[in-house]
């Protein structure tokens, strides 16, 4: 079988690890990318397409339509997979020569938020969906807004790539709660919810915060006025090894966002990699993170839930360790590459049974 890809994403080689397990699966994998040259990764094959536009705004980028339908002609792909907004030029022209050739189309969209849209890109946006045979959206929340436009679609809810766990954890017991709090420092993380949880708890308790923001100055202070910043490690911006180091050292992390009506949580990578640590997570009822969660960790409704939560967990190591070991099976069964690819070839191999590859008109 063979899948043609049409992202951005995968012109960094990093990204690619979904693709390389869809590939141990049985499918011959083209991928669609903008400009650079022509290459193989394995048995990827990567093939530039010319695109206009400046690359600060990629999601304005053009695609060369010429250049895509020649593509199509010479991959002659079973179905074609496109992981750029639909709403823009690029979604667009893939999907219209998918389409002219009787392809069927597949569209990944991570947008979680309804908003505003000029009228050129709604009518793109429009004209896309009512095209696709098939949607994923990257957590529940964009899933319903594509089956909005797209209501006759095989639909399915899947992140875009998987993360990687380490092979093995050993965690060492500890009577201490020692937490987490990952992410940029502005008031929809919820940070100054947390210090306020913290300064109730009763018992031992120690709380790093990893990243900065405009926030940062506020937040100390309110620890100072809360009395808590004896307990508190304040790290700064953290790369991503360094956020990984960090989870020897903590045995829960706590996602306490908040959703406005501009943000709200789609994914999030520290959550799935604490997990995938086994550290236990407590996360609140906002955006995707029920739902990264599961039942493999602690979701909270209110301030007083959170308390709760937090209380009990310092009160009792053996139930961390039940949600850390809980949290890194279901990181295991869900959230890797190959768990992500696994469902992606179910999802294509249902598509391409619904929708057989035939001619169909398309408007010019």
């Amino acid at each position: 079988m063979r899948a043609l890809v049409f992202s951005r994403l995968y012109a960094d080689p990093s990204q690619r690890q979904k693709l390389r397990e869809l590939v141990g699966l049985g499918w011959s994998i083209t991928v669609a990318i903008p400009g650079g040259g022509a290459d193989m990764d394995g048995a990827i094959r990567l093939s530039p397409i010319p695109v206009s536009g400046s690359p600060a705004e990629p999601d304005r980028l053009r695609w060369s339509r010429r250049a895509l339908r020649k593509l199509l002609t010479d991959a002659r792909p079973d179905i074609v997979h496109i992981e750029e907004a639909p709403g823009t030029p690029g979604a667009w022209t893939a999907v219209r020569e998918a389409t002219r050739l009787g392809v069927p189309a597949v569209i990944f969209s991570w947008e979680s938020l309804p908003r505003k849209r000029g009228f050129l890109e709604r009518r793109r946006l429009t004209n896309t969906l009512s095209r696709v045979a098939g949607i994923i959206g990257g957590n529940r929340l964009a899933l319903r807004l594509l089956q909005a436009e797209a209501p006759d679609a095989l639909a399915i809810s899947l992140p875009q790539t998987g993360v990687t766990p380490p092979s093995a954890v050993e965690r060492r017991p500890g009577d201490m709660l020692t937490m987490a709090c990952v992410g940029r420092l502005v008031p929809e993380r919820g940070v100054d919810r947390l210090l306020h949880t913290c300064g109730q708890l009763m018992g031992p308790w120690r709380l790093f915060i990893a990243g900065t923001g405009p926030e940062q100055i506020g937040l100390e202070d309110l620890a100072e006025k809360l009395g808590l910043a004896s307990r508190i490690r304040w790290l700064g911006p953290q790369s991503r090894a360094e956020v990984t180091a960090l989870w020897d050292k903590v045995n829960c992390l706590v996602v306490p966002s908040r959703s406005t009506s501009e943000w709200v949580e789609r994914y999030s990578q520290p959550l799935l990699d604490a997990m995938a640590n086994e550290v236990a997570a407590v996360v609140t009822a906002e955006g995707a993170l029920p739902e990264l969660v599961g039942d493999a960790g602690i979701v909270v409704h209110a301030d007083e839930e959170l308390l709760v939560a937090l209380q009990e967990l310092l009160v009792d190591s053996e139930r961390r360790t039940a949600l850390g070991r809980a949290g890194r099976r279901r990181v295991l069964d869900q959230f890797v590459d190959a768990a992500i690819a696994r469902d992606t070839d179910a999802f294509w191999r249902d598509v391409m049974a619904r929708h057989p590859r035939e001619a169909r008109p398309i408007d010019p």
